[in-house]
């Protein structure tokens, strides 16, 4: 990742995504358009999972970079929606933002009475970046890599073809299930409120596998708590360069990438949407914090707002198209 670009060039170019000039004493920096007072970054999903470990490297450094107090606020609940519901309505004025996945974005597609729209009840910020789903094993059924993981699930009986997931009803889920289908051993989707129930849950043997985004996955396999078996990648990350990828292992239909992405309150003025992209993008790209978002698994990607809306719009037609061709007819 290139070091961050001056504050002055980000803002600049993030006054023109979204058609804003202000004068020179008021692009000077960023921060300066930002409310003083405590910063709400909120979250859908409990402390001690990859959102929680991904945002309190990114909300230190804007506590830096803002000198204010940056709080990280969780909000659990079902495929991290909590977080857009609440989102969608905060005051609009630049007090309050989101740090959330793909995943929680999918389930609009799944279920019944979603609380917010991503399209309209959301409004892009960028993109912070992208990751991989992954399939990790128990530590207790003593699996070494995936062929011997099939063998395992072969020899048992049906109890060894649960796995738990992160996130239910997105596509975190769904690729347990098709690799279920890919193998031809149907594996039962056991859902969990985010990564730290199950983790103890692998850790233990109290479930023998589970799919979570790398993000969730890395450092606890890194303490031995997990084995994470393959990635959904297109090619192996660096900051796990074992972990082979579902091509490599001859699944290729099987290659998905997730991503996190901030938002903000649907009316929240172009002057605060502007120094928010600005803020946000600088901090992301520099060296510093780009490394250690690595580290836990994110490649750090961003964008303008409209590019961030393109592309949730153009992944939700992907979404629907691959439900459809799931058999699971979306529901919006």
């Amino acid at each position: 990742m290139a070091n961050a670009l001056p504050r002055r060039t980000l803002l600049a170019r993030a006054l023109l995504a979204t058609g804003t000039a202000f004068a020179a004493p008021a692009v000077a920096r960023a921060q300066s358009t930002l409310p003083y007072g405590t910063i709400r970054i909120l979250i859908g999903y409990p402390s001690s999972g990859g959102s929680d470990s991904l945002v309190h490297v990114i909300a230190g450094a804007l506590q830096t970079e803002l000198s204010r107090t940056v709080s990280v606020e969780y909000k659990p609940g079902p495929s991290g929606s909590a977080a857009g519901a609440v989102l969608k309505n905060s005051a609009p004025d630049g007090k309050t933002i989101a740090f959330m996945p793909s995943a929680t974005m999918v389930a609009k597609l799944i279920k019944p009475g979603f609380p917010f729209d991503p399209l309209t009840d959301l409004l892009p910020l960028t993109l912070a970046g992208t990751y991989p789903t992954t399939f990790a094993v128990s530590p207790r059924i003593g699996v070494a890599n995936f062929a011997e993981y099939v063998q395992w699930l072969k020899a048992g009986d049906a109890t060894r073809a649960r796995f738990g997931t992160t996130t239910p009803n997105s596509f975190t889920q769904f690729f347990g299930t098709l690799l279920g289908g890919e193998i031809g051993v149907p594996l039962e989707a056991v859902p969990y409120n985010g990564a730290r129930p199950l983790l103890a849950d692998l850790e233990q043997g109290r479930i023998p596998a589970g799919t979570g985004g790398i993000t969730s996955f890395l450092v606890p396999q890194r303490g031995g708590r997990l084995r994470i078996l393959l990635s959904s990648a297109a090619k192996r990350s660096a900051a796990a360069p074992d972990v082979p990828t579902v091509s490599e292992l001859g699944f290729p239909k099987l290659q998905q990438t997730n991503w996190y992405a901030f938002f903000a309150p649907p009316g929240m003025s172009a002057a605060l949407v502007a120094a928010w992209t600005a803020e946000l993008r600088a901090v992301l790209e520099s060296g510093d914090v780009s490394e250690q978002l690595r580290q836990l698994g994110l490649a750090v990607e961003t964008s303008t707002p409209a590019e961030m809306a393109a592309r949730l719009a153009s992944d939700f037609r992907e979404w629907k198209a691959v439900l459809d061709s799931l058999g699971m007819k979306p529901i919006n």
